[in-house]
């Protein structure tokens, strides 16, 4: 964990996160921040990304200057949730004040969107408070000063204001409040020279079409001027989205419009400056609340190769953690020493949420390629640390073409010191190592019965990096039904059970198996509490060959095949029924049929048997016949207690008068 929190830091720094003090030597402190400007300031909690600390209870100052008020832009948070309506465990807390006696909001759970908090005054304070257990990645916000004088233009009128060479500023009325519906509001700015305008800060009904609510900066004295830009809408979510928030008019005017309709949803407004150009630099510059870093270009040139080491390193999703692209195609390949294993963890994830992950995701295959089983599936914000069962470790990560989120981030290291994985049950595992000559394992007790109510495991790896495990099953006497579901043997593909099933027998079926992907299988036997069986004997061993598979075109040309002569079949016999019914058959007489007497052996008994079973040993369910295509013989039942039911009495034979009696 140290070295995680070593990591953000240098990565956080690295990105121009301001950090907390409050470290793992320091859990309770009060730290004053920078003071609140008109420029945004990004800050973040300790471990940001990663996990903040247990029994924490870190306070930040944020000061504004007299006459300002504070605005706390809370961009995402990730604290553990409390039961129910209530914080009980760890929270994050918003005081209207300079202590923690002042008004307050608290949150916890998860908001990737966060929310915005406002002060009354010009100060506030921000709490984070841990218990000991279960630390969450924490929050990450801006700040910056939100005035509280007015410059009015929201009216019928149109307000004229001067450029100087000082910095003024301008936000919609209400501002940091929420502004009103169906506001219309409009001013002028004259100057000597050129005017230059910077947006510092944006939160509008944002969408595709600036629909609702628009500020539109015009290059010129009214609205009839050309635009310096198209329409002008960014939520605070997506602010800066523009290239640059820059403007320059070509002439001494500048003319800005913002308007708001009823969409019963409400924003905090904008927040521009001015100035007349020529004149010194001013002191407010336009944010960066986003951070570029060099193109990746993982996804454009192939499978990336990488070396694992015990070394610790990472890979990470497209410009991570700014939200990726969308249509991509990206895969890894880890691979690591001879004989190791590869531990991949994950340390943060947020990817587009879908069902069954058909949107956006991250595949991880245990093996060299993405032919190799898959051990996990990401999307959402649901993800687990794996460990592959080879040197070799392949990860591929798709996005759609819908909107991309932050990404992923996974560390991974080689494991040259390991035993058994430790996902393997700790009780009743035999361990096998599998090579080329072929060896052997049975169930217990062979060729005597095995027991009741039993599970055991054989856990079987190749510790070579070719070949595959082969199993061959010589001998298979299980107790049978059509789904298994009494006694049965499942093989896994991988060395724990929650890897998918490579196949599963009973009854007297005898499969051969075989493992492409991966250097281990778990076979596993599991009884119930009755009937026993002699068991099995399986042969397995280490291949280098392929058993053959038909191609896509073999299968094509069999499904054809079989429907032609499926259509065919059924020809024939509708061309056969036609003929029966009338009479055009070779040697069948043509007219109305004759009656055929009825053998009393073509009536079906009626007679009841009750008693006939009242000594035969009963088991806690009804076995079913096999319904299936092939026929499965049932082994003998090793028992001298089941009876075969009685003869039936002639006397109970039922007799059917002659055929002339029943026509009168």
């Amino acid at each position: 964990m140290e070295k995680l929190i070593i990591w953000c830091y240098v990565f956080c720094s690295f990105f121009g996160f301001a950090l907390s003090q409050c470290s793992a030597n320091n859990l309770v402190s009060t730290e004053s921040l920078p003071a609140a400007t008109r420029t945004l300031q990004t800050f973040s909690s300790p471990g940001w990304k990663v996990s903040y600390y247990s029994n924490m209870d870190c306070k930040w100052q944020i000061t504004a200057g007299n006459g300002n008020r504070v605005v706390v832009d809370m961009r995402e948070y990730i604290i553990e949730d409390g039961e129910g309506p209530e914080c009980v465990y760890d929270f994050l807390q918003f005081f209207d004040g300079s202590s923690t006696s002042a008004q307050s909001v608290t949150v916890c759970g998860t908001a990737r969107r966060g929310r915005m908090f406002v002060s009354t005054g010009k100060d506030a304070l921000i709490r984070l408070k841990s218990d000991y257990s279960l630390e969450m990645a924490g929050f990450t916000m801006r700040y910056f000063i939100g005035k509280m004088e007015d410059q009015g233009g929201c009216a019928s009128i149109v307000v004229s204001l001067t450029a100087t060479g000082t910095v003024q500023y301008l936000t919609n009325k209400q501002w940091p409040d929420s502004y009103d519906e169906g506001s219309l509001c409009q001013w002028r700015i004259t100057s000597s020279a050129k005017v230059e305008i910077q947006i510092l800060f944006s939160d509008l009904m944002s969408g595709e079409e600036c629909y609702s609510d628009t500020l539109d900066i015009y290059d010129g004295s009214s609205d009839a001027s050309t635009p310096l830009t198209q329409t002008f809408c960014d939520s605070r979510d997506t602010f800066p989205s523009r290239n640059t928030l820059t403007f320059l008019t070509s002439g001494t005017d500048a003319f800005i419009k913002f308007r708001s309709i009823r969409s019963g949803w409400t924003r905090h407004g904008f927040v521009l400056s001015f100035r007349q150009e020529g004149t010194a630099a001013t002191t407010t510059q336009a944010p960066t609340t986003t951070t570029t870093q060099p193109p990746n270009d993982v996804c454009s040139s192939g499978t990336i190769q990488l070396t694992a080491t015990n070394d610790t390193q990472y890979i990470q999703s497209p410009s991570y953690p700014i939200f990726y692209s969308p249509n991509l195609i990206c895969s890894w390949l880890i691979q690591g020493p001879e004989g190791s294993l590869i531990q991949l963890k994950v340390i943060d994830s947020y990817l587009e949420d879908s069902e069954d992950c058909v949107g956006d995701s991250v595949n991880i295959h245990d093996g060299g390629s993405a032919e190799a089983a898959v051990i996990a599936t990401y999307c959402g914000e649901i993800s687990s640390s794996v460990n592959s069962t080879s040197n070799k470790l392949y990860i591929r990560f798709r996005s759609d073409g819908s909107v991309g989120q932050r990404g992923f981030n996974l560390e991974y290291t080689a494991l040259t010191d390991y035993s058994a994985p430790s996902c393997v049950p700790p009780a009743g595992v035999t361990n096998l190592v599998a090579n080329s000559t072929a060896q052997y394992f049975e169930s217990p007790n062979y060729p005597n019965n095995y027991d009741n109510s039993t599970t055991v495991y054989w856990l079987i790896h190749n510790p070579t990096d070719s070949g595959y495990i082969k199993l061959e099953v010589e001998d298979s006497r299980i107790e049978a039904n059509p789904s298994c579901s009494f006694d049965k043997v499942t093989v896994y593909r991988g060395p724990c059970t929650t890897y998918p099933v490579l196949d599963s027998f009973c009854g007297v079926e005898k499969p051969t198996i075989t493992q492409y992907t991966g250097s281990y299988v778990l076979v596993a036997f599991i009884t119930d509490s009755t009937a026993q069986f002699k068991g099995f004997r399986i042969k397995y061993y280490v291949t280098t060959e392929r058993e053959k598979t038909s191609t896509f075109w073999q299968d094509v040309a069999l499904i054809a095949g079989v429907t032609i002569a499926a259509i065919v079949a059924v020809g024939l016999i509708a061309g056969l029924a036609i003929a029966i019914k009338k009479g055009k058959l070779p040697g069948m007489k043509s007219g109305k049929p004759k009656k055929r007497r009825l053998s009393v052996s073509s009536v079906s008994s009626s007679s009841s048997d009750s008693d006939s079973d009242n000594d035969a040993k009963k088991k806690r369910r009804p076995k079913t016949a096999l319904r299936s295509k092939t026929k499965v013989k049932l082994p003998p039942v090793q028992s001298s207690n089941v009876d075969k039911l009685p003869d039936l009495p002639i006397s109970k034979q039922s007799k059917l008068p002659p055929i002339s009696k029943i026509s009168k």
